[in-house]
């Protein structure tokens, strides 16, 4: 039986469509189309304006500019006199259509794994295998919130993790993925919050960063190694592929404040990568830092809204940063222009019908005109990898322009935007000029002229107080008429009007009721506002201090090293002179120059008279976790010791000024004890007002943190905590020796790729480096030293046992409150103690603590310090060590020696500090009393012979930033709503950090700005 085939219309049209009928049918119309765009300002480049051009367009792209409008023969004119032409403006941060959702898995407890697909990385914070591109699928009405700002395209990726994968940079035109994309591969985009990721590493900023480092050196191992020839298989894995050419790419590092910034900024130029970072809003406060690495920024214009003041009770609560940012926040794009870092401009994290009003208020608190575009047009393409088409009005470019009926930084308005060569009028050309209010002059009268398009065509002609509505309004191609009556005005009947509307304002006529013509012109109304502008320059002089740190009693300068000669003083030298009476000490270029008895005052010394007072030597705390972001502990696993508390310090915390006011110069801040083997310690310097790099003490030893003891095993963590190892004391002990097996393992394995022939080097697979284990070989080969929390006499004694069988030396057992127990064989190891004073009981394995431990430990032999583990004991820590010659006899000196020259033994830095020898650091502390009084306090304190606190100058301080605060509380009332609008921000809210502090970082972005 024969078959028919009938064809139906949706049959017929798939044929219609088939590329096969499309590739030789010509169903469209592929003329050329060549556009002139005449007689307009033409801004060829920041800076780079050409008045009266053309500018000829075709095929999608800019073809000419031409100078003297001599446009082709055949080419469709747009005649735009007395408008401007820029090059569109580009966004270099979004999320723009992006139709993409990431998969959660639903998980309950401590997830320890990911599931491992398609070759993704072992840790669910990292996407770098991930393509945007590949994603894209255009949203016109998405758009529009750019496009109706002067937006023409942007750089959009998938905001989620740490590694968030390659961006791509797209066209907003309304047109399919394929005829959009610009740029399918731009930047890498990343984070420290790792987003939606369920996997419990990392719970901390030091987690986050630790585990950029290692998947940086991973990427690097995995190029290096995959096509070698040996019988090892590289697993193969395309989160580390795509990241394998690192140098090649651009990096966009998003973070939330100006700390996390600066991390940032160092973590990429540890690598040598090239990259911008976004901005917070707050980079005026630290610009010289920022300047220092070679990174674009990109700026979000997110001020903050006026803090609660109206109500006295929600006032204490505005903290002094919060008053001076609000003020400051508008003047941040010219603060940074004025330090020369490139930048560019993001719609990001605000409404974009806020975007020009802000950066309009930028513009009158000092940022230029040039800088502004640069940051909208070429900077923004660079950073987007389109410098090569968008950016410019430039042959060969993309037509994507923003035409305005004016100068757009001031009162112009955007008309037009063009989008790949299609224009999208956003007001009708032939309407445009209707936008503007107008004064006319008639014989001697003056009238406003104001009309209104929506709903309908309407106006006014307004004199004084009286208005006159027109009636018979139409409007074509710039020719206005109207008919009004203005009887009032000495013209009796109905007046009839011609207008001819210009970009310089109009011309017109008027017909009375007896046909009689009256002739008239008209200027822009906006014209005579900008000269009342101009004779009313805008107010722009700020009340607030700009400080560093910038916050209360911040300094507005480095202090400078003193040349200082304190006289006739005691002086507590913790050193085998002991106490010297009526004694003189001269500190000079940083150092202690001398020391003695009715010493001359050299010129161009200050000589303080010291008489009734004492000097020593700055307090050192060798257990704190005071000045750090993030989490003291990274507890997500039992083995941290990739982690660097270096990397979270944080320079703005006032715990250092207290600290100083305490007379403490010197603290170790340590990883807390959630795991056996915790993270990198730190030591700093009290250095109030420098930044993180210049806090760390230069040149101290490597150390980390252990932890023995009930904190370590999660037996009594609670239900979901049952499955990591360890849950009791005695698998401490093993976790410890296999680790220390790993570590000496993984070091062979090194010492013996090293020592293969090159060519046996080419053919095999390299041992792969890690953070991890690296830290615990340091350990054992004795060049990273050990401070570990401990209380109980048994798990001291594994310790020594265990480090004697590994052949390396406990540093310091820190807490050991039953230190007394065991001090013979702490004396024999050679192992020193760090304890409190006089804490006991406040948990199990404390019971037998005793406030004479000190004594006991020190009398076998034991160097003993106190330390404070406390944000607000480390200011009283000459307090605390005054108590072991209450409770056990200890002599003064003794007692002093513990929080001086004992813990700078135990830290290895006692050549430089910790006690006043002549060539030593000038770190130096003037009491008014003994310094082991509980009346003592403060005068000054010197760190490398810079006063960084003094008493009088707090005193000072405290009535500026009294009277500060009020001036900027009265700002804030006498400020009109427009000023006082923004977002509020939401305050980065960390606890004061102690051993056992649980903090998830990347569960508390809805309370703070991580």
């Amino acid at each position: 039986m024969r078959k028919h085939i009938i064809k139906t219309p949706i049959a017929i049209l798939s044929l219609l469509c088939s590329p096969a009928l499309l590739a030789n049918g010509q169903l469209s119309d592929n003329t050329p189309r060549l556009t002139a765009l005449t007689h307009a300002n033409l801004m060829l480049a920041p800076g780079e304006m050409l008045t009266d051009a053309t500018l000829l367009i075709e095929n999608r792209k800019i073809k000419a500019v031409i100078k003297d409008n001599d446009i082709p023969e055949g080419a469709f004119e747009i005649d735009l006199s007395g408008h401007t032409i820029y090059s569109g403006f580009i966004d270099p941060f979004t999320e723009y259509a992006i139709d993409y959702e990431r998969e959660v898995e639903d998980k309950s407890g401590p997830v320890y794994e990911i599931k491992r697909i398609g070759g993704n990385a072992s840790n669910g914070a990292i996407h770098s295998q991930m393509q945007w591109f590949n994603y894209v699928y255009p949203d016109k009405d998405q758009a529009k919130k750019w496009i109706d700002n002067g937006f023409t395209s942007v750089q959009s990726s998938y905001l989620d993790g740490i590694f968030r994968g390659q961006g791509v940079t797209l066209s907003l035109a309304d047109k399919k993925a394929n005829d959009v994309i610009y740029n399918a591969q731009s930047s890498q985009f990343m984070a420290f919050n790792k987003g939606s990721s369920v996997q419990d590493y990392p719970q901390s900023l030091m987690g986050s960063m630790a585990l950029i480092r290692q998947t940086f050196a991973d990427a690097k191992w995995y190029n290096q190694n995959k096509h070698k020839s040996s019988g090892e298989t590289v697993e193969f894995n395309i989160a580390l592929e795509r990241l394998s050419d690192d140098k090649k790419q651009n990096f966009i590092f998003e973070t939330k404040n100006l700390n996390n910034q600066l991390r940032a900024a160092r973590l990429l130029n540890e690598y040598e990568l090239s990259g911008s970072l976004i901005g917070n809003g707050r980079e005026y406060a630290r610009l010289t830092e920022l300047k220092s690495f070679p990174f674009s920024l990109i700026l979000p214009l997110s001020y903050p809204a006026a803090p609660e003041i109206i109500d006295g009770d929600n006032e204490r609560e505005v903290s002094l940063a919060s008053l001076r940012h609000w003020e400051r926040a508008p003047s941040n794009l010219a603060m940074v222009e004025a330090a020369e870092i490139p930048f560019a401009l993001t719609q990001y994290g605000i409404e974009s019908d806020k975007f020009w009003p802000r950066l309009k208020l930028a513009l009158t608190r000092g940022l230029s005109e040039e800088a502004a575009l640069a940051a909208l047009t070429t900077d923004a393409a660079e950073i987007s990898g389109i410098d090569h088409l968008a950016g410019k009005l430039k042959p060969g470019f993309m037509a994507d322009l923003v035409i305005t009926d004016g100068n757009i930084f001031d009162e112009g308005k955007i008309v037009s935007i063009w989008l790949q060569g299609e224009e999208r009028q956003l007001i009708k050309r032939d309407r445009s000029l209707l936008d503007t209010a107008y004064q006319i002059q008639l014989n001697e009268l003056s009238f406003d002229l104001n009309i209104t398009q929506s709903p309908s065509l309407a106006g006014t002609l307004s004199s004084g107080e009286d208005t006159i509505e027109l009636a018979n309004l139409d409007y074509q191609q710039g020719r206005l008429t109207f008919s009004a009556d203005l009887s009032d005005a000495g013209f009796n009947g109905i007046s009839r009007f011609t207008l001819w509307l210009d970009s310089q304002g109009l011309t017109g006529r008027l017909l009375d009721s007896h046909n009689q013509m009256f002739p008239f012109g008209g200027i822009k109304l906006e014209a005579l506002e900008m000269t009342d502008k101009q004779d009313k320059p805008a107010q722009t002089a700020l009340i607030s201090k700009l400080t560093s740190p910038n916050v209360a009693y911040g300094l507005s300068e480095r202090p400078a090293q003193d040349k200082v000669h304190l006289k006739n003083a005691t002086i507590w030298t913790s050193d085998s002179s002991g106490v010297l009476l009526n004694s003189d000490l001269i500190i000079s270029r940083g150092k202690i120059e001398e020391i003695g008895q009715n010493l001359k005052t050299p010129s161009g010394y200050v000589s303080i008279d010291a008489t009734g007072k004492h000097v020593t030597a700055g307090i050192i705390d060798e257990h704190s976790h005071i000045a750090l972001n993030g989490g003291t502990n990274e507890g997500s696993d039992a083995i941290t010791s990739e982690v660097r508390i270096g990397d979270v310090i944080n320079p703005d915390d006032i715990a250092i000024y207290r600290g100083l006011a305490g007379g403490v110069t010197t603290a170790q801040i340590l990883h807390g004890s959630a795991n056996p083997i915790g993270g990198q310690a730190q030591i700093i310097q009290l250095k109030w007002g420098d930044n993180a790099q210049q806090l760390k003490f230069e040149g101290a030893p490597a150390s980390i943190k252990f932890a023995l003891g009930e904190n370590v095993k999660q037996s009594n963590w609670g239900d979901d905590f049952t499955h990591r190892f360890p849950q009791s004391r005695i698998g401490v002990k093993s976790l410890f020796s296999e680790a220390f097996n790993e570590a000496l393992a993984y070091r062979k394995a090194q010492n013996d790729y090293n020592k293969m022939r090159s060519s046996e080097r080419r053919r095999t697979v390299a041992p792969q480096y890690n953070y991890r284990l690296e830290a615990i070989a340091e350990v054992l080969e004795q060049t990273r030293n050990i401070h570990i929390h401990s209380y109980v006499q048994s798990e001291i004694l594994m310790f020594l046992r265990l480090a004697e069988a590994y052949n390396f030396k406990v540093s310091t057992f820190t807490h050991i409150l039953e230190g007394y127990k065991v001090a013979d064989e702490m004396a024999k190891h050679g192992a020193h103690a760090s304890t409190f004073s006089d804490w006991w009981a406040y948990k199990f394995e404390v019971y037998d603590a005793i406030p004479q431990n000190t004594c006991l430990m020190q009398n076998k032999g034991v160097l003993t310090s106190i330390n404070s583990d406390d944000y607000e004991m480390q200011r009283r820590l000459n307090q605390e060590a005054a108590k072991s010659m209450m409770y056990c006899g200890m002599s003064a000196e003794d007692a002093w020696k513990m929080i001086t020259i004992n813990p700078a033994i135990q830290l290895g830095i006692q050549d430089k500090v910790g006690s006043l020898v002549e060539g030593k650091q000038a770190d130096v502390v003037l009491w008014d009393n003994a310094p082991l009084s509980v009346y003592a306090k403060v005068d000054a304190t010197w760190i490398s012979g810079r006063r960084y606190f003094s008493r009088e100058q707090d005193k000072t301080l405290q009535i500026e930033v009294a009277k500060e605060r009020a001036a900027l509380i009265q700002k804030v009332l006498l400020s009109d709503d427009a000023h006082k609008q923004g977002e509020t921000p939401v305050e980065l809210t960390e606890p004061e950090w102690h051993c056992d502090t649980h903090f998830n970082a990347w569960q508390q972005t809805a309370k703070g700005a991580l």
